[in-house]
């Protein structure tokens, strides 16, 4: 299964009320992979003795950064803004088992929800609105590494959201894992 971040949305009803799952699917865009957000988003998950080349690589890094710092702030902070995540490979994470649980769990970090550029992501927004526009709802952030949010709806409930998604511009990609996100789960 793909590990990635949902949104588990709770509506009031007549009949106890219903909820559904819906996925944030990354689409390997690259926008999230940037220096300043690696730096921030917590410590890999490997060994320097499991992942000797990593940590080299890390150490290099850390070394280039402190002489960047003792050269001014404005040029330290303009580079890890405006420079690649080191172990991005061709919009791929190099490092995907081992990266930080800030990269994990992207979109619901510090830095996740603020992006602007991230196509996949607006999209997200827009079906969350969509999803919720004149309910009262709740609202839970979920990651699919962990045991799932149940869902409750009817066949109807769940094509009136599909109806509502699709015209958000929700791709095939997104009605999938909707769909598996969805299904009657054991």
């Amino acid at each position: 299964m793909v590990e990635t971040f949902y949104l588990h949305l709770e509506f009031a009803g007549k009949n106890g009320g219903w909820s559904i799952n819906l996925p944030f699917v990354c689409t390997k865009c690259g926008v999230c992979c940037t220096l300043d957000d690696f730096l921030t988003a917590g410590e890999i998950k490997a060994k320097p003795q499991e992942q000797p080349e990593v940590h080299g690589k890390l150490e290099a890094l850390y070394e280039e950064l402190a002489k960047l710092l003792q050269d001014g702030e404005e040029k330290y902070d303009n580079y890890t803004m405006n420079t690649p995540c080191p172990f991005l490979r061709e919009k791929t994470c190099s490092i995907y088992a081992i990266r930080p649980d800030g990269c994990r769990q992207f979109p619901n970090t510090r830095f996740g929800m603020q992006t602007t550029d991230c196509e996949a992501l607006t999209r997200f927004k827009k079906q969350r609105v969509a999803l919720s526009r004149g309910r009262k709802n709740k609202k839970t952030y979920h990651f699919t590494w962990k045991p799932l949010k149940q869902p409750k709806l009817t066949q109807k409930q769940y094509e009136n959201c599909l109806a509502k998604l699709i015209k958000t511009g929700v791709t095939r990609e997104e009605m999938e894992f909707l769909s598996f996100l969805n299904k009657k789960l054991e």
